[in-house]
């Protein structure tokens, strides 16, 4: 038997939290991202390496976590919220279109 859908106000604040945590985890990612190119372009590449993997650990362990305790919908939101990030950053810094 399927559970019933969730009340449309439980499903728009799980979109809601999808996505200013997806914005808040993109900004961290990308701006870390920045100092991550710098330790390579330094030659510190264990630095650069663990400093990877602690970004993209971080990231999975979020999705996760969101998936976890707000569902797929949330996930997808938090998704858009990351590259919402992203093109924010760029255009902020001028990288960007």
């Amino acid at each position: 038997m399927m559970p019933p859908p969730p009340h449309a106000g439980a499903l728009a604040a799980s979109l809601v939290t999808g996505l200013g945590a997806g914005f808040a985890l993109g900004v961290v990612h990308f701006a870390t991202l920045a100092r991550n190119l710098r330790l390579f372009a330094a030659g510190r590449l264990a630095a650069a390496f663990g400093l990877q993997f602690v970004r993209l650990a971080v990231t999975i362990a979020c999705f996760a976590v969101l998936a976890r305790q707000c569902g797929a919908g949330a996930v997808l939101a938090g998704l858009a919220g990351l590259l919402l990030a992203r093109t924010w950053l760029l255009r902020r810094t001028g990288a960007g279109p």
